[in-house]
């Protein structure tokens, strides 16, 4: 399943599978209401239906088999599921939910591509590109970090982020859901240890590097007590003001949580906290997936899933190299224009744009990225037919720089990096690619389409990091930086950070470069500092790949927008390219190519 994190939100028609009643087990009387659909129950429910229905009831079908995944949507409740469950680690599970993406794979095929619209044609297209890439990657499904430092790839983080801040705290259901997800915490950690331990027999381990942060980052909660437990806290605090629930009931949940946590959770945190340590003894030095076993061949097909090309790692990494030289001429030439010395490396010209572009702290940060945010909602209506009708906010956050679709109940969210000082001269390009017109307004559109469910909340990160990068550039071509040389050079910045992506990435996993080749490089030619560049590279060890999504997306929809340009000459329109792009919600980048190339070719000749 792909990461949700950048998925879109949206409310949906039921389809109920399973019938419920809030169950009690024999030794907890809190316990999930439901099962996810067996592959047997899956096969049955895709038995005979229609093209339409098949594509709409095979995916509902799947999403069951990720329940945590469903609260981020917020559609548990349109599927006729509770919020109670957790997702299941064991390996009989994913070996069922393999089968089950094998499934829908094939049953897909038996549909007539010739005989479908050109809607439906172009919705099959999607769907055959999404389940065969999930087929091909069970080649390599013990290859990934299962619990690392990085919170969008740990599954301990996610279910942490679940219980802290995604499940629902409104009301006495959604209490009672929140005590069942509580009951089930120890059994997922023990399944993500007994993962571990399987993969660790294969020799796949995570760099001594990953693991010592990981272990760094779960000390906190290791040695916290059950009543200062984030777990706990969270509880405690969203009942407050539940109606219906009594002080008395009140009470009596947060003692059963109470014990829960101090018996159950902490203690298997620990147990992963010392398997952690354990692994150290026999983690890598060496940080790249080239060094684990059929690590390469599972880095090209990271490489494919990630950004929907077929370029190699080697051409990857010498894009790359294109791309540094290209930004590298336009910082010096920028920064010469805005009184710089010529003779100053990048790292010295954004250490003085630091200083000089100003900073905010405290409420200013927020303040100035709202600012920054409601001009662009007016700037960007000329070269778009359609935006998002749901809303976008700024949310403090203490590290920030992401996006968090609309669940329906809340809108979506720009977590904005607030803490400490922040320097002017990246807030402008980062807010644009978060919100409008990048990923909010792409993500946030898709959710709104009538389109079918997969086609709404799936993300093909190659079109979606592509697309969000464009906008960063499309910003600087609709004159926004015009009286802002500080911010034009933050945006040539981040510009060059997805450059050296390419090459960093590719460096690590592909050609076994260390990991202070790899800081070093990031640091040369990016002008972020040394904490960052670590910060970083940490990620792109855990997640091969997705950091070259961005560049590579980019550059490929500015090749189609000059494509399109070119056939349609005086009559190309901005607006109706990006309709072209966005209005049929995320998709691999080769379909998009397809699309704008039928509308070359419906273009009049002279």
């Amino acid at each position: 399943m792909r990461n949700a994190f950048w998925i879109g939100l949206i409310a949906v028609a039921g389809l109920a599978v399973v019938g419920f009643a809030f169950a009690q087990s024999a030794d907890s009387s809190y316990a999930p209401s439901w099962s996810p659909p067996s592959l047997i129950e899956v096969t049955a429910a895709l038995d005979g239906l229609s093209f339409d229905r098949f594509i709409d009831t095979s995916y509902r079908q799947y999403l069951l088999r990720f329940p945590e995944i469903l609260t981020h949507y917020g559609m548990a409740g349109s599927l006729g599921v509770r919020n109670d469950r957790l997702n299941d680690y064991s390996e009989a599970y994913l070996e069922e939910t393999r089968a089950i993406e094998s499934l829908i794979n094939e049953q897909l095929k038996t549909y007539a591509r010739a005989s479908l619209t050109p809607t439906q044609q172009l919705t099959y297209d999607v769907c055959a590109w999404y389940w065969d890439d999930l087929v091909r990657g069970h080649e390599f499904a013990d290859l990934d970090y299962l619990v690392t430092h990085y919170y969008i790839t740990s599954k301990d983080w996610a279910t942490y982020d679940l219980l802290t801040v995604v499940h629902p705290l409104s009301s006495e259901r959604d209490v009672e859901d929140y005590m069942s997800r509580l009951s089930q915490v120890e059994t997922q950690f023990d399944q993500l240890i007994e993962e571990l331990a399987a993969r660790a027999e294969r020799g796949v381990v995570a760099p001594d590097l990953i693991l010592a942060q990981a272990v760094s980052g779960l000390g906190g909660l290791v040695y916290s007590s059950a009543r200062t437990h984030p777990f706990y806290t969270t509880l405690s605090i969203g009942t407050q003001s539940i109606p219906g629930l009594s002080a008395s009931e009140r009470t009596d949940l947060l003692a059963d949580a109470l014990a829960i946590v101090s018996e159950q959770i902490i203690p298997a945190y620990r147990r992963l906290y010392d398997k952690l340590n354990e692994l150290r003894q026999i983690a890598p030095q060496s940080i790249g997936y080239g060094e684990q076993p059929n690590g390469l061949a599972y880095y090209d097909y990271a490489l494919r899933h990630q950004t929907q090309t077929d370029l190699t790692a080697v051409e990857i990494h010498q894009l790359g190299l294109e791309q540094v030289a290209r930004l590298q001429k336009q910082i010096h030439e920028t920064a010469v224009q805005a009184g710089y010395s010529e003779e100053l490396t990048i790292s010295q010209i954004y250490a003085q744009v630091s200083r000089d572009g100003g900073s905010y702290s405290g409420s200013a940060i927020v303040d100035a990225y709202e600012q920054i945010l409601e001009q662009a909602k007016i700037d960007v209506a000329a070269v778009f037919n359609r935006v998002p009708r749901a809303t976008v906010v700024v949310v403090p956050d203490a590290t920030g720089g992401y996006y968090r679709a609309s669940s329906g109940a809340r809108p979506a969210e720009f977590a904005a990096p607030a803490s400490g000082s922040q320097p002017y001269y990246s807030m402008p390009t980062l807010t644009y690619h978060e919100t409008i017109p990048g990923h909010h307004l792409q993500i946030g559109l898709a959710s709104e389409l009538p389109l079918p469910l997969l086609r709404s909340i799936e993300v093909f990160l190659g079109f979606t990091e592509g697309w969000a990068l464009y906008a960063e550039r499309l910003a600087w071509e609709l004159g926004w930086y015009d009286d802002d040389v500080y911010g034009d050079l933050g945006r040539l910045s981040d510009e060059m950070m997805r450059a050296v992506r390419l090459v960093v990435d590719t460096g690590i996993h592909a050609m076994g470069w260390t990991y202070n080749e790899a800081v070093d490089y990031f640091v040369a030619n990016t002008g972020k500092t040394l904490s960052y560049a670590r910060y970083q590279v940490q990620r792109y060890i855990v997640w091969p790949g997705q950091s070259t999504t961005y560049m590579t997306g980019f550059l490929k929809i500015l090749e189609l927008r000059d494509r399109l340009q070119q056939a349609q000459g005086d009559d190309f329109v901005l607006a109706d390219f990006h309709s072209l792009v966005i209005e049929n919600g995320s998709m691999p980048l080769e379909i998009l190519e397809q699309r704008v190339q039928e509308a070359i070719d419906a273009t009049p000749s002279d």
